[in-house]
């Protein structure tokens, strides 16, 4: 039976990861995984987890199930950060395996629908979602959001191709830290794609996977709040992967505005797909989470710690800029400074970037993704160098 099943694509990310495994080189350096590690290489378990962690050991006293959609404490305290206690009620909310089960079950649902509405994507844009969209039979279509080459937002061109949009369509974005370049839109740029999609009826679908890591915890949840704030329906989906560092503890939610009279409905949609496929949601990272969210000083000191993630990516991403300025001469890279998260991608061509694994050993996502968090300061120069002397190929 089984040799009739045919070869799946395998994830870039994976396939990065496995060619790193099997390169004998003892200065390879990895570039491809989105982990944030500190600048001993490193990725710790944050003080407020562990706290919160211990709490939970002492005072749990059931592991018993929750509700399909999960523990209503932890949704309406994370909701509440992330749009405002104010703006929840219309609100339909689900606890998630992290951000991608967040996705897939929304998917599931849109392509469920009569008449299946359109998503519209970003090109490019996080690597899970074409295939997460295509195994839900969701029918959606890519729009120009960045030049690698040029390393610009291509703006106009994306306000332009969301003119064939249908009313009802959804436009599924990502939110700071766009992932995988890094470069997210001014505030100018997103009033104005609000304005876009609310002229033509477009529902957002937002998904945050890096909060904290632009400008602030507070600051990053205020996309997710204009949104909330100004359209009828519209989907948030989120990861807390690498804001609280529980990354195999998955920790997500999926949040559904809804118009009053759709919410009972919607709320039982969520709940039937929910528990066609995934079922119940773990519970310890989104019990950790609540914890943290829920005490005044364990928050104190999880945002203390969330800002000393942010502010280690920003210092490399300045450090690179600068070092290639001071030490090279050159400021090829020096738009990494500009830009927010642990992704980037470098303005290389194909060969380019096959070049820079294959002659000395730094291994990047296909199509030029680098985890800047990855790297230490000993790591900066030689990239630069490597960048440098890639750049001449092909």
């Amino acid at each position: 039976m089984f040799e009739k099943v045919e070869d799946y694509p395998v994830d870039p990310i994976m396939i990065g990861a496995d060619y790193f495994a099997q390169d004998p080189r003892t200065d390879k350096l990895n570039l491809t995984v989105g982990i944030y590690q500190d600048a001993d290489g490193k990725t710790p378990v944050l003080k407020a987890v562990k706290l919160a962690e211990q709490r939970l050991i002492d005072t749990q006293t059931s592991k018993s199930y929750l509700a399909l959609t999960g523990d209503p404490d932890y949704c309406r305290v994370l909701g509440a950060e992330i749009v405002g206690a104010d703006n929840l009620g219309p609100f339909v909310a689900a606890q998630t395996a992290g951000g991608a089960v967040a996705l897939r079950v929304m998917a599931e649902l849109v392509a469920q629908m009569p008449d299946p509405p359109t998503v519209w994507l970003q090109t490019p844009t996080y690597g899970n979602y074409i295939p997460i969209l295509t195994a839900a039979g969701v029918r959606f279509k890519s729009l120009p959001y960045y030049d690698p080459l040029k390393r610009e937002i291509l703006f106009d061109q994306l306000l332009d191709g969301l003119k064939q949009a249908r009313p009802g369509d959804l436009f599924l974005m990502q939110g700071v830290c766009h992932n995988p370049t890094g470069a997210d839109m001014s505030p100018a740029q997103f009033a104005a794609l609000l304005d876009e999609m609310d002229t033509r009826g477009i529902i957002p679908w937002i998904d945050l996977a890096y909060l904290g890591f632009a400008q602030s915890w507070a600051a990053d949840c205020d996309m997710a709040r204009k949104i909330a704030a100004r359209f009828p329906e519209c989907i948030i989906c989120i990861t807390l992967s690498k804001s609280f560092g529980i990354y195999r503890d998955r920790a997500g939610a999926l949040f559904v505005k809804t118009k009053p009279s759709d919410r009972a409905r919607m709320q039982r949609a969520v709940s039937a797909i929910v528990r066609a496929g995934p079922s119940h949601a773990p519970d310890h990272g989104p019990s950790v989470v609540r914890t943290i969210l829920g005490d005044t000083d364990l928050k104190t000191l999880w945002l203390s710690e969330l800002n000393q993630m942010r502010q280690r990516v920003a210092d490399v991403r300045r450090t690179i800029a600068e070092t290639e300025i001071r030490d090279f001469g050159r400021d090829t890279l020096g738009y990494l400074a500009k830009q927010s998260g642990m992704f980037s991608i470098l303005p290389l061509t194909a060969d380019q970037e096959m070049a820079l694994t294959r002659e000395h050993g730094i291994h990047v996502v296909k199509g030029g993704r680098v985890n800047v968090a990855r790297l230490a300061d000993g790591d900066i120069s030689h990239l630069i160098r490597a960048i440098h002397d890639v750049s001449s190929v092909g």
